[in-house]
């Protein structure tokens, strides 16, 4: 072994050595906390929902459905209700299930309800009226929950005037 090989090893001892950790003689200790804090809440996912009944030429006929669904997340264990307004143009408030669309002066009647076989309309808070089971009660799973709307236009004597029918009913998610 030569003499630069031996100086090159110790060089390169002693450059490992520099950069090995210090040695200490004490320590001290503490704790980091880590929290958050997860609020009550519902989201109400399905913010312009479309309950569309088709291009009809006549509702003397027969019954015309449609269906759709509105998608709610609440937290894990939080009770909730999903309640329907009774759109722009309701028949009668106080004893009437019966909503309007309107088209110009035109208006059609048409029902929204909880179920396939149109027994239980879905209602409003305030229009309820004591009826049992007429909104979504539900406790949320952290998850989103898909809820269907059904709609039907019943047959009727006479079919109205021709036009582009709209209602606007808002959805409430009361937590």
């Amino acid at each position: 072994m030569t003499i630069k090989q031996i100086m090159l090893g110790l060089s390169a001892l002693a450059l490992s050595a520099s950069l090995a950790p210090a040695a200490y003689a004490a320590t001290d200790t503490g704790t980091l906390t880590v929290k958050t804090r997860i609020g009550a809440a519902c989201t109400l996912k399905t913010k312009n929902a479309t309950l569309d009944f088709g291009n009809l030429t006549t509702i003397s006929d027969k019954n015309h459905d449609a269906n759709t669904s509105i998608t709610v997340q609440c937290s894990k264990g939080q009770a909730y209700h999903i309640y329907m307004r009774p759109g722009l143009n309701p028949l009668d408030w106080n004893t009437s299930f019966e909503r309007r669309m309107q088209s110009g002066s035109g208006l059609l009647s048409y029902f929204i309800f909880l179920d396939s076989a149109h027994t239980k309309y879905w209602l409003d808070k305030y229009w309820e009226n004591g009826l049992a089971n007429r909104s979504v009660q539900a406790t949320g799973d952290g998850t989103d929950q898909k809820y269907p709307v059904y709609g039907v236009i019943y047959k009727a004597a006479t079919t109205p005037q021709a036009g582009d029918y709209t209602d606007t009913v808002a959805i409430t998610v009361e937590y």
